[in-house]
């Protein structure tokens, strides 16, 4: 962990959610927060800590865990631009635990240093109330995906998510750059590995999707939304 200065908020300057924002916000962030750079495979917070901090993601990517005693879970990949986690704006500990899945970069706030500007700059709490709508929304299709679909309706539609989210084209498809086990998709499914390691295959044998390692590409996102929706209807 290095802790540098001059953040870029390109990003998000850029993106929809978050263009709103005023020069004067990110001149606070700058000002207020510090930055700091994490290696692969370190953790920032683990859950039930001490929620006094909140962060913006610059660079790389973060994998959000759910953990217990004896197991943990990805829940969710973040890329830039992201905060989280926005839940801790109610005081509380942290929710769960952030681990690298490469180099990345984050510029850290306190979390009354940023509640402290809200209440005096309510102009800039709108692009926050979207980002937790937009987290709210996914959190909902995920509980719908594990809650109603069978074993082959989730994984599709976890993979076609991340294809959406985190895909790169190639010309023989979408290629999810996040290198994800058939154990780190169950564990985002709430599925045996043995399951998802089946579907994999059968997925592979239709050419629905091809794998090299822990590298997935989705051959046509069309098809595999049409596998999908056949799995739903047939519930």
């Amino acid at each position: 962990m290095v802790n540098t200065s001059n953040p870029d908020f390109e990003l998000f300057r850029k993106h929809p959610t978050w263009q709103g924002l005023p020069d004067s916000f990110w001149e606070f962030c700058r000002t207020h927060g510090r930055v700091r750079r994490y290696g692969v495979k370190q953790f920032l917070f683990f859950s039930g800590d001490e929620g006094t901090h909140v962060y913006f993601l610059l660079k790389g990517r973060l994998r959000i865990l759910l953990m217990s005693e004896f197991t943990e879970k990805i829940f969710r990949i973040l890329q830039p631009p992201a905060f989280f986690p926005e839940v801790i704006l109610d005081s509380k500990v942290y929710p769960y635990a952030v681990l690298t899945a490469e180099a990345s970069e984050v510029l850290i706030l306190e979390r009354k240093l940023l509640l402290q500007c809200l209440k005096e700059n309510p102009s800039y709490l709108f692009p926050f109330y979207q980002s937790m709508a937009l987290d709210l929304r996914r959190a909902y299709r995920q509980i719908k995906n594990i809650a109603l679909g069978d074993a082959r309706s989730r994984l599709g539609a976890k993979i076609f998510a991340l294809a959406h989210v985190h895909g790169k084209k190639t010309p023989q498809g979408i290629v999810i750059t996040v290198p994800l086990s058939a154990t780190d998709l169950a564990g985002m499914c709430s599925l045996a590995r043995e399951s998802v390691s089946r579907i994999l295959s059968e997925l592979k044998e239709s050419e629905i999707i091809t794998m090299n390692k822990k590298e997935i590409t989705v051959n046509d996102l069309e098809t595999l939304r049409k596998w999908i929706n056949e799995h739903q209807a047939s519930l």
